[in-house]
């Protein structure tokens, strides 16, 4: 799924759809933000910002006012439908490295192949590398064939902690020595399954 289109002649933005993401993301507790806060909360420059927030705005996803930038209606509605879930991974036993962030995505298990699509994706987003969990039937397997329920029940039984799983759902885990890296990784596997 793409948030945003690139553009066809020019040069290309220095954002992602991560970063659209993360704009709308931060905006849904209601308050206006300014485009500075915004960019340094996201990592990026204003002058990026300023390009998605004019592309959220054209979209009428946001509004924009000199008092600062608020998420619309219609925006609260498009972020609300897209079928993920974003936790932060602090238990050791799930936890594949220095920071790890795992994002669910309802649905979606017959778009996995082998899982190294995801593992590029986020290498290429970032992260130091990614793990794909495949929900089948009542069981988590890591592709091709890794069943964790019975070779790694602690790390099963922490996922199905964290998210409600049903059959064909999804969870990539990314990972990096820096939490946004490991976060920009997994979202960005997860919004190319979309």
């Amino acid at each position: 799924m793409r948030l945003i289109v690139r553009p066809k002649y020019g040069p290309l933005h220095r954002f992602t759809d991560y970063h659209v993401y993360k704009t709308l993301s931060l905006l849904t507790d209601g308050r206006r933000k300014g485009r500075k806060q915004m960019a340094d909360r996201i990592g990026l420059g204003e002058g990026s910002m300023r390009t998605i927030v004019e592309y959220l705005r054209e979209e009428g996803l946001v509004d924009v006012k000199q008092t600062g930038i608020k998420i619309t209606k219609a925006g609260m509605d498009f972020i609300s439908l897209l079928p993920l879930q974003v936790y932060t991974l602090e238990a050791p036993d799930i936890s594949l490295g220095e920071h790890s962030v795992a994002v669910q995505v309802k649905g979606v298990a017959s778009r996995v192949t082998s899982g190294m699509e995801q593992r590029d994706q986020a290498i290429k987003a970032g992260a130091d590398g990614a793990t794909t969990v495949i929900v089948k039937g009542d069981h988590l397997t890591v592709p091709v064939d890794f069943d964790l329920d019975q070779d790694r029940p602690e790390t099963a039984g922490a996922l199905r902690r964290l998210f409600d799983l049903n059959d064909g759902d999804v969870i990539i885990i990314g990972t990096s020595l820096n939490l946004q890296r490991a976060e920009e990784g997994a979202l960005a596997a997860a919004l190319d399954l979309l």
